[in-house]
């Protein structure tokens, strides 16, 4: 269902090797609806809006123009809403202001790195298409050595605010304490990019967030001069986008586009071009953490 995630690990030699994998198997989602089968709201306008932060290399991003869009998600958006028969526009939101948003009807879905959970999964419906995981960025070099949140006890962590991975710092801090040492020292920020230029000037040891994004920044910021990327054991999760529980016709329509997209091929370059592919699932799947 989804390939090894060993192979992009592999390619940059500060990298820990990914040994990730999902304890439960999500079943597949099923591609109900057929080609262009969108609520009217959405057909009537032509095109799907979609919620995204879009500062978040190789996911959502702007070149260096800064005025034009990129990343896997606008091109696999672009794909699918083209075989819906729409356009695909992408709505620049900080990170907490993405759910309120899509719970508001101000975009149509959620198209950003944001992790399918659980809780999440009682207010959204998520269709998932990239697998994913937890790790650590760091300065270069990786000076503190750090290989696992247990190695953080007295030291700094930047993440985003409203990400999933704040509870697992949260978590390690009070294992720390429980043991008899330091807390881990927690900063919430509004973006990521924000979040992770502490660690750059070194006012924060370390930032938490998603595989993909990190292990590509750790590959390309200044010339791989910048980070590290040090991934945390642990099961596989996954980037989904997200609709409203009540949007079923808007999913079953996105099923259906990624499906598309997965089987003529696009999905695939898409990913090889930010060196993703070992990230790949073979089909789409629906509020796979529920699984």
């Amino acid at each position: 269902m989804k390939r090894s995630l060993v192979g992009i690990a592999a390619a940059s030699a500060t990298l820990l090797l990914l040994t990730a994998c999902s304890s439960t198997a999500p079943a597949p989602a099923t591609t109900g609806g057929a080609s262009g089968d969108l609520p009217a709201s959405i057909a009537s306008a032509g095109k799907i809006d979609f919620g995204a932060e879009l500062t978040v290399p190789p996911m959502t991003f702007f070149e260096s123009d800064g005025t034009t869009q990129t990343g896997v998600n606008h091109d696999l958006g672009q794909a699918m809403a083209e075989h819906l028969g729409v356009k695909a526009e992408f709505t620049q939101y900080a990170f907490p202001g993405l759910q309120p948003a899509l719970k508001a009807g101000k975009i149509d879905a959620i198209f950003d790195v944001i992790n399918d959970t659980k809780e999440r999964e009682a207010q959204f419906d998520f269709i998932d298409y990239l697998a994913s995981g937890d790790t650590l960025l760091v300065q270069h070099g990786n000076p503190h050595h750090l290989a696992a949140l247990s190695d953080m006890c007295g030291l700094s962590m930047s993440t985003v605010a409203g990400s999933v991975q704040i509870k697992l710092v949260e978590a390690a801090s009070q294992k720390c304490t429980d043991d008899g040492d330091k807390p881990i020292t927690i900063q919430q920020f509004p973006s990521a990019a924000d979040a992770r230029l502490q660690v750059q000037n070194g006012k924060y040891d370390a930032f938490i967030g998603n595989t993909p994004v990190l292990l590509y920044l750790a590959k390309t910021a200044d010339s791989g001069n910048a980070f590290s990327a040090v991934p945390l054991q642990g099961d596989t999760s996954y980037y989904g986008i997200a609709v409203d529980k009540s949007d079923t016709q808007l999913r079953d329509a996105l099923v259906t586009a990624l499906t598309a997209v997965i089987a003529d091929g696009t999905y695939g370059k898409v990913l090889a071009k930010y060196g993703l592919e070992d990230l790949a699932l073979d089909k789409p799947l629906v509020n796979a953490a529920g699984s």
